[in-house]
């Protein structure tokens, strides 16, 4: 697969998941605030699941599709 076809994805997929997260940021802080953690770090805990997911499936993407 080329360069930019595999950045384009991981751009996109970034992107999507960043939207969704932003979406469903209030209900999410507001349960994970009932555990007694802050705003701040119920936000950082969205940010770097969402980013760690999306990492995760870029690269078994990029994995599986670029076999020859």
């Amino acid at each position: 697969m080329g360069r930019k076809i595999v950045l384009f994805g991981f751009w996109m997929l970034g992107y999507t998941l960043g939207f969704f997260a932003w979406i469903v940021r209030t209900p999410v802080i507001t349960w994970i605030m009932t555990l007694g953690i802050s705003s701040d770090v119920a936000g950082a805990m969205i940010t770097g699941f969402a980013s760690s997911i999306m990492m995760l499936v870029g690269v078994l993407l990029w994995s599986f599709l670029s076999r020859a």
